[in-house]
This record gives structure tokens, sequence and C-alpha cells, in this order.
């Protein structure tokens, strides 16, 4: 079926019409997948290449902070760019012009690439070498193919319910809805993806050269004490770095200020506290040295907030959980219960959707490689490799029902929901846990995010079986390229220290041993540390559904102060600059800071890690090569 572009588009059916009637309107006026071309080698190259550096920046950042940033806006203006400015420099035939779909293409690999630090990279694969003190790592290949096949599963998940969450319950998904508008701007307007693309660039290099000139050149420290000598042993100082102020734009005020805010009275006011408590001492000291409030380091400060902090974030979602479950379990059933035939299929939609089959043969072939490498390389039992599995892909859907509903993918507490029933299951079994709880929070991390970027090829025409194919070729090459990003990177000595805080690892690491070990043998002021702050972040799961809007938002983040509880204060206080910087650019210029602030934060940050991820390269081969 065509579509006509001269003739007048009538409005949509009503939300509440049969999704018959949304599936022709679809196919009639929206669909542009037999118009345009959309799966092209170019794209998929593109898209893999860009995510896959962008997985090293999302890396970078994630185990600094513990946040995920957006790739498939960024990804989508970079590619406009530079196949615009191809054309304009080597001109090209319209039939050979990169194609909207082509973008969109292109923006599913790059996202599934991008995001694969969240498959486990930042939190258990960490956490794995912590708990067993750098024993248990896995090799490069093995994280690869680990990585690869947790993902993979997650795409496999995300085909059964798609039709159901974007075709007929026509959930929101914000993020896709963004990158539809981002992409239709670009193409509507071609001068404008110049525009930003040139923004990125120019902000890159200024990361790059920040990063050459601190790291590379040591031209000037990368701590300066800007809060006093004190204050610099307890991680409260300025850090010269552009990351970290360019999360903070992207994260906004409301999370960078309760950081900030709970960086500073933890680190030093909670500090002094704890020392004259003696629940805390200065830990190792040189010899002579005297043991005051004023030696007290931030790793022995680190090792006693992060309880209360862990247990904060890890209460807060498991009950929001909870309170959305009979909602989430609902259209589960639904879904299942769905009989064939009661919604009628169009012939010409069955031929551009993604296909049952690819369900049932994927799952064949992904979940047996779950289950195999669980039980091969991680002495789990095969049934309850097969339970890892079965539970990964009912909390994926849950995880995708949410991310649809309020753009917020719960990775966190999907993997925490598999750590205690593997806890009940396989009491003692530490890397056990870790490691079938990261099955979960793997997949339910790609299904949201297939499903993100579905909901925008939805809205802007195109079809989705290419975006599954677009998608698993995004994590076979970002396996790759965050795997070794990672390789490089991180010695499992420096995790959990300053260098790497790894904070969502260290809420990873930390539930393992709870439930490894028992409350029983944590020190009682830990204890009871744990126990308010479990009791706060419920609490505030429990009231916070019930608020006004314009309450709520006076309300702390929770994930602000757990967060601020397990990282450097230098790290909260760079993005709380960050955030401010860009609130007060919006209050002057808001037009430009609509148009530039993502834009711009985005390319500080991949800049700036890029170069660094150079530098220590360099630093590896170079001194292999002196040996």
């Amino acid at each position: 079926m065509t579509t006509d572009p001269d003739r007048e588009i009538p409005p949509p059916p009503a939300d509440d019409a049969p999704a018959i009637d949304h599936d022709r309107y679809w196919l009639k006026y929206v669909y542009q997948g037999n118009r345009q071309r959309q799966l092209t080698v170019r794209a998929l190259a593109t898209g893999c290449l860009i995510g896959g550096v962008m997985s090293i920046s999302n890396l970078y950042v994630g185990l600094k902070i513990g946040w995920g940033l957006g790739v498939a806006i960024t990804a989508a203006v970079l590619a406009f760019a530079f196949f615009t400015a191809i054309e304009k420099l080597f001109g090209t035939s319209p039939e050979r012009h990169f194609t909207l779909l082509e973008n969109n293409t292109m923006q599913t690999a790059a996202s599934a690439a991008g995001y694969m630090s969240s498959a486990g990279l930042v939190s258990a694969i960490p956490a794995l070498a912590m708990v067993s003190d750098g024993k248990f790592v896995l090799t490069l290949p093995q994280t690869i193919v680990w990585l690869a096949a947790i993902s993979l599963l997650g795409i496999v998940a995300a085909i059964p319910v798609k039709r159901k969450l974007i075709n007929q319950e026509r959930l929101r998904f914000p993020s896709g809805i963004a990158a539809a508008e981002t992409l239709r701007s670009l193409h509507g307007e071609g001068e404008e993806g110049l525009i930003k693309g040139r923004s990125l660039a120019i902000s890159g290099a200024i990361g790059g050269a920040l990063a050459l000139a601190r790291d590379g050149l040591k031209l000037f420290p990368d701590k300066f004490a800007a809060f006093g000598a004190v204050a610099l042993k307890r991680s409260a100082y300025f850090d010269p770095s552009l990351v970290m102020i360019g999360a903070g734009a992207l994260m906004g005020l409301r999370v960078t200020f309760w950081m900030a805010a709970t960086g500073l009275i933890s680190r030093y006011f909670a500090a002094d506290w704890l020392f004259n408590a003696g629940f805390i001492d200065c830990g190792k000291l040189a010899p002579g040295a005297v043991c005051t409030a004023a030696a007290i380091p931030y790793s022995v400060i680190n090792k006693w907030t992060l309880w209360p902090g862990v247990a904060l974030m890890v209460t807060h979602s498991l009950v929001a959980l909870a309170l959305q479950a009979p909602k989430m379990l609902a259209g589960f059933a639904k879904t299942l219960s769905a009989k064939r035939g009661e919604e009628p299929e169009l012939a010409e939609l069955a031929a551009v959707e993604v296909p049952t089959s690819w369900f049932f043969a994927g799952l064949a072939v992904v979940g047996t490689a779950c289950v195999t490498l669980q039980y091969v390389w991680f002495q789990i039992p095969i049934a309850l490799g097969v339970l890892a599995v079965a539970l990964s892909l009912v909390l994926a859907f849950v995880a995708a029902r949410s991310t649809g509903e309020t753009d917020t993918n719960p990775v966190g507490a999907m993997g925490k929901v598999t750590q205690l029933t593997f806890g009940a299951v396989m009491p003692g079994q530490i890397y056990a846990n870790l490691l079938a709880a990261n099955v979960t929070a793997g997949s339910a991390s790609h299904a949201g995010d297939l499903l993100t970027d579905m909901k925008a090829g939805y809205l802007v025409g195109a079809r989705p079986r290419y975006q599954v194919v677009a998608q698993v070729f995004g994590v076979l090459v970002g396996a790759v390229f965050a795997s070794i990003g990672y390789s490089v990177l991180v010695q499992p000595g420096q995790l959990g220290g300053e260098q790497w805080p790894a904070p969502a690892a260290v809420v990873w690491k930390s539930v393992a041993e709870l439930l490894s070990k028992g409350l029983g043998n944590m020190e009682w002021h830990k204890l009871r540390a744990l126990e308010v702050a479990a009791a706060i972040g419920a609490a505030l799961a429990l009231v916070e559904p019930w608020l006004p809007a314009r309450v709520r938002r006076w309300l702390p983040s929770v994930n602000g102060v757990g967060i601020a509880m397990t990282v450097p204060f230098a790290n909260s206080f760079s993005m709380f600059l960050g955030a401010v910087l860009a609130w007060l650019f919006e209050k002057a210029r808001p037009k430009l800071a609509e148009r530039f602030t993502v834009v711009v934060a985005s390319g500080f940050i991949a800049g700036e890690t890029l170069m660094a991820v150079c530098i220590i390269a360099w630093g590896i081969l170079s001194g292999s090569m002196g040996k």
C-alpha cells in the first residue's frame, strides 16, 4: 500500500477505537517502509560504529556515577550531519540520499551498542571482581560472549509484546517520541542538523583537548583542593573534568542538588560524628601518624555510608515496583490470555511486523546459550539456569511496560528481584547470585531499549523487523567495543575507590554479600543505619504516587541521595555545577538551551572519555613495549 504525499491525511482513530482501525491507519498514512530505504549497509555500519564508541563513554560515566546517558538522539544528529556534509562535498543523486528511515535504523543499532554497559559492565561484572578480591574476573572473550547472550535474550523477550504495548495499547515511550521528533526535525530542516553536528564535534574536541592536557601532558593536576586539605582527603575537591559537568547538565537540578547536599553532609559533617562516636577510625596510617578526625580518608567513610545509601535505593525501587506490579501483571496476563484471532491481523501488517517464529527460534538458541554459559562458566545448575531465563523473560516485560509508561527502565530493581530469588534457592552462593541477576538486568535493559526504538520507528513509519535486525547487529558490535573498553580502563583493585567508584556495582555487591552472610554479621550501628534508610526509602515510594506533582518536586531524589553516599563528593559537586550552568543557560536563552544543551553536554562527555581511554591504552602499550 502506497501513500500519496499530496493527499490530506485524516486524524488518527480515537484511542478507544479497535486495534485493527489503528493498524489500517498506520499502514495507509504512516508506514514508509515501501517508499524509503531503511536497512542498508551504511546505516548498520554507521550505527554500530557510533554506538560502539558511545558505549565506552557510557561505560566511563557509569563506573563514575552509576548513570547511563542517552545515545539515540546524539547518534541521529551525528549521522545526519556526517552524511549531509558528505553529500554537499561530493554530491549525490536523490535516490542515494540518506533517508529518515535509514537514520532510524542507524539510531536503533547505535542505541543497542551504546547501552551495552548496562548489560552488566557497570554492575554485576565489576561487583563480581570486588566480592572475589579480583580472583574471579571474566576474560575478554568470556565478557563479550556473556554480554551478547544476555542482551540478545532481551531482544527476544521484546518481540512478542511489541504489538501489544506499541500498536494496541499505544504506550508513550517518551524517549521514543523524542527520537522520532528529532528525526523528523533533522530530515525536514537539514541545516539544523549540520549546526548541531558541528556543535557536537566542537564540544567533543574541547573535551578531548582537556583530557589530553590533564591526563596525557600533565599540564595541570586532576584535583584542586578547593575546600581545604582535610576535605581533600575525604574526596571534597574540584575535579577539572567536563564529563561530570556534562552529565550534570543532562541530569538536571533536582537530582544533582540532592547529590551535592548529601555528599557534603556525608563526607564532612557526618564523618566527624561517626568518628567521635567510635563507629569509624582512620584505617591504615603512616608510621608515627596520629588518628584524628582530620586524618579520616574517603575510603573509610565510604565503607560506612554505602550501607544506608544502598538500603535507601534498593527498598525504594522494590517498593515502587511492588506498587506497580498489579497493573503490570494484569497487562502481562491479558497479553498471555489473548486468543489468536481476537485481534484481526491485516496481511500487509503481518508482512512487516516481527513474526512470532523469530521469538521461538531466538528463545531456543539464545535461551539455551544463557543456560549453558551459566552452567559451564559459573556452576549454576541447569534447572536454576532455566529459572533465571524464565524470570528474565517475565521481568523484561515488566521493565518494558515501565519504560513505556514512565520512560524509566528499572533495570536495577529487576536484578534485585532475581538476587532475592537466588538468595533463597542458592543461599551463600554469591557468584551465582550476581550472575543470575545479571541475566535479568541485561535482558531487561535491551528489551526496554528495543521497544523505545521501535516506538520511534512506529511513529516515523519504519519496518519493525528491520529494527530487530539492526538491534542484533548493534548488540554484537557493542559487546566487543564495551568489553575492550572495560579491559583497558579497569583494574579490579581500583573498583569501589575514588578512581572508579562504580556505585551500581557497589549496590549489587552489597546486596549479594548481605544475602550471603546475613544481617547477623553486620556491626550494630551499620545495621541501624541500614534499617532507618530502608524505612525512609520504602516510605517515600509509598507516598510519592499520592502526592501532586508540585509537592513531589520538592521531595528528595532517592537515587541522588543514594548515589552520593557511594561516590566521591567531587563527582557530586561537579555534576551540580553542570546542572546549575545548564539551568542558567536555559533561563537566559531558553531557545538556544533547548537546541544545544544536550548536544554540547554529550560532546563534552564523548570527547573526554574517548581521549581518556586512548591515554590509558597508550600507557599500557608503551609500558609493555618498554619492558
